[in-house]
């Protein structure tokens, strides 16, 4: 018996699988999609019924699967307790809502990976599997008949919009604003296309979502391709969304998967990876927005913004080069939730950056990045180990690029992938896994057989 691969599928199936775990997920990535005010209520707390469920539902959870805090977790709420003190002491101001928003979501993420452990990734796969293919049937519904399909879903609408590339959204689909957005629609050899937002609030989150779930495909199946049909329906949704950033992460996945197999496939694979990523790039909605990213001009932006009142959401470079500012006037600490001390504020302006790197630095400093990369790296090898898989650096890549184009790192959906080392193991398991181990040394030095 390979009791490497005994020791995942005990660590998979700590539990039956149960409507609870799959609700308790499918809330998780719907509510990391931002596609309303309800979902987005978890960080603004403008709707206290969609800021309650979640947390609600958490707590359900993490009673039934008797959920305790680990001796590393409770260091890791210390230390979120002194950080939050020194920002008080600095800024000489208290602000609550900044440090109660960021515990529930490290709270969240703890009971989830805790009570759930591997399982989550296999739930979440299975999940943006399924919201895949309903995008897909709206996608192509949306395309043929795009005035019929907006004006039958917005009768439907769950929520307000928590977007301005939203017009409305049905929990399962996003219908995109095609007047506040000028990037849900692609032009494709003279073709004009809907981009496919799936239940997320942009086409971008939506791609990340789908590369996040291509890569648990991937090292769940041992990298297998043949009859792999949640691979190929993922691939395809992938497709739809034209994203730059979700195509960028999955030409890394490519690379990841020829990265390990053994030595004559790398050499048969890696040509087509080669071939196929200088097409890619090519393409037009790969470069128009690092084109139109040279054309930006912050001092005409924050004008604007101070003269007639405007709200700007600039792209993911301009957003880093804002946050940058912020981050050198507070490199330590960042300025926290003292939102008054952010340089654009300062003079007036309304700027709502959207880089995920960017609000690290900015929000935390370099304590918070230290922080984040430390913990990305620690669950990344974990992550290796358990699913027994080459080249820990890669997940670590593949967060790192989404985070630098989106504030998804900050959703609880997305800090169970980077702070999975944190997990509270039973004692029982812990027991198990000890054995384990210990099996494992003693068949390496030939001290028992298999």
């Amino acid at each position: 018996m390979n009791t490497s691969n005994h020791h995942s599928k005990n660590f998979i199936s700590a539990s039956d699988s149960s409507i609870l775990d799959y609700l308790f997920v499918f809330v998780l990535i719907i509510y990391a999609g931002s596609a309303t005010v309800f979902v987005r209520s978890i960080s603004n707390w403008e709707n206290l019924v969609g800021l309650a469920l979640p947390i609600l539902i958490t707590t359900l959870v993490a009673f039934w699967y008797r959920v305790k805090i680990s001796g590393k977790f409770a260091l890791l709420l210390l230390g979120y307790f002194i950080y939050n003190l020194i920002l008080t002491l600095k800024f000489n101001a208290i602000h609550p809502r900044f440090f109660a928003i960021y515990l529930i979501s490290i709270f969240i993420a703890y009971i989830t990976i805790s009570a759930l452990r591997l399982r989550f990734f296999i739930y979440y796969e299975k999940i943006i599997f399924i919201l895949s293919i309903i995008s897909i049937i709206f996608w192509i519904l949306h395309t043929l008949a795009p005035d019929a399909i907006r004006n039958l879903l917005f009768q439907f609408s769950f929520s307000q919009p928590g977007s301005p590339n939203v017009e409305s959204n049905v929990i399962l689909y996003t219908v995109n604003n095609l007047e506040s957005s000028e990037y849900t629609n692609i032009n494709i050899f003279g073709i004009s296309l809907i981009r496919n937002s799936g239940f997320a609030w942009e086409p971008g989150g939506f791609a990340s979502f789908i590369d996040l779930a291509i890569f648990i495909n991937m090292i769940r199946t041992k990298f297998r391709i043949y009859k792999n049909f949640t691979l190929i329906v993922l691939v395809l949704t992938l497709i739809t969304t034209f994203s730059t950033t979700g195509i960028s992460i999955f030409l890394l996945l490519m690379i990841f998967f020829v990265y390990n197999q053994n030595i004559k496939l790398t050499f048969l694979f890696l040509p087509v990876i080669v071939a196929v990523g200088i097409y890619v790039s090519t393409l037009p909605f790969m470069t128009e927005k690092l084109v139109d990213s040279s054309t930006f001009d912050t001092d005409q932006m924050i004008e604007n913004s101070i003269m007639y009142d405007y709200q700007y959401t600039p792209q993911r470079i301009e957003s880093l080069q804002i946050d940058f500012i912020d981050f050198l006037n507070n490199p330590i600490f960042g300025f926290g939730g003292h939102n008054e001390e952010r340089w654009t504020v300062k003079m007036g302006a309304t700027i709502a950056t959207i880089s995920g790197i960017g609000k690290i630095i900015s929000i935390f400093g370099l304590v918070g990045l230290i922080f984040f990369i430390f913990s990305l790296i620690k669950s990344s090898i974990k992550l290796s180990k358990l699913f027994h898989f080459k080249g820990w650096l890669f997940p670590v890549l593949l967060i790192i690029m989404i985070a630098i184009s989106y504030s998804l790192i900050f959703t609880p959906l997305l800090m169970c992938f980077w702070l999975l080392h944190f997990e509270y193991l039973p004692k029982a398991l812990k027991n198990k896994i000890l054995i384990h181990k210990l099996r494992m040394y003693l068949l390496k030095a030939n001290y028992i057989k298999q």
